[in-house]
């Protein structure tokens, strides 16, 4: 086998799916899982793999997942808005395409689609999508507005206070205008409930000094980090700054593929991947919040499959 750098290995992928070459994509998703169990990119191909094959019970699994490390993932709440409508689930379908259109506002693709979900919805087309104080507050963030966003932040927190996205949002505000306090105090609750937070555990790498009472504690931090991005471990300067490490720093052999899937190691989906053990960051106590969610389940009721074929979908 080649040798492949990881970076490069995605971009391959990523345009494996754009061709259509679903089969091969989701082996070679699956070869580089077995090496970096929980990559977080290569979740996201994986998953968009399984949506682009309508494969969706397997595409709702690994686009839950991904959202528990990353709980505003576009490509996720696109993917899992997709299904929502192909399933005649009106509600879930606009309520994740509207956490999507909050992470990409100006995206005109995602406004039109929000329209049309609520001319199904509603009988009538709205002139506009509306803006939600979620997409104001990352607007305010992405300028830099921080008291700002942070005030937004707040109220959306006080109506729906398990929106998960939106402590994420206020943790990397409060890191970013210097509350380190409130914001390591944001991450640790975070973390208790979802170890794999990625941006929490980013924020705590940078605000725990190097010392030896605290050496123990960010070598964890920084372990998960590594592990869901692993071009983190050869970072010099912030963690946050992995995208001036080389490509070349993480290589891997490139799957020669012979058109047969790659069987993914024993207990994968359980101890190796980033796991279920709680509901989707992005769960919601409000009533328009997806039955998936409400439920803390991995979205087998999107699909037509029991649980137990569910499992048997991921080796």
């Amino acid at each position: 086998m080649a040798k492949v750098s990881l970076r490069i290995y995605n971009r391959e992928i990523e345009r494996l799916i754009e061709q259509g070459h679903t089969d091969e994509a989701i082996a070679h998703c699956r070869h580089i899982l077995r090496t970096y169990p929980k990559h977080v990119e290569t979740y996201r191909l994986l998953g968009k793999s399984y949506l682009e094959a309508r494969r969706y019970g397997e595409a709702v699994d690994i686009f839950g997942r991904l959202l528990m490390a990353v709980p505003d993932d576009f490509v996720a709440h696109v993917g899992l808005s997709i299904i929502s409508d192909e399933e005649n689930k009106l509600d879930d379908a606009i309520w994740h395409m509207q956490r999507a259109f909050e992470s990409q506002s100006a995206n005109a693709a995602i406004q039109d689609e929000l329209k049309r979900l609520y001319v199904r919805r509603d009988g009538v087309e709205p002139p506009k999508v509306r803006m939600t104080r979620g997409a104001l507050a990352r607007m305010y963030v992405q300028g830099e507005l921080y008291p700002q966003a942070i005030s937004e932040i707040r109220a959306v927190l006080a109506e729906d206070p398990q929106r998960a996205d939106m402590q994420v949002l206020l943790a990397l505000s409060f890191f970013k205008s210097g509350q380190k306090s409130d914001a390591s105090d944001i991450c640790n609750q975070l973390i208790k409930r979802y170890p794999y937070c990625f941006d929490a555990n980013r924020i705590m790498v940078d605000l725990l000094p190097a010392t030896a009472d605290t050496a123990e504690s960010t070598q964890v931090y920084r372990t998960r980090v590594g592990e869901m991005d692993p071009y983190a471990n050869f970072s010099k300067g912030s963690i946050f700054q992995t995208a001036e490490v080389p490509d070349a720093s993480i290589n891997l052999e490139r799957l020669e593929y012979s058109g047969e899937e790659v069987p993914m190691e024993q207990g994968w989906a359980s101890s190796l991947g980033i796991g279920y053990e709680a509901p989707a960051l992005t769960a919601s106590s409000s009533d328009d919040q997806p039955d998936w969610l409400r439920s803390g389940g991995t979205g087998d009721d999107l699909s037509s499959r029991t649980a137990s074929e569910a499992e048997d979908a991921i080796p």
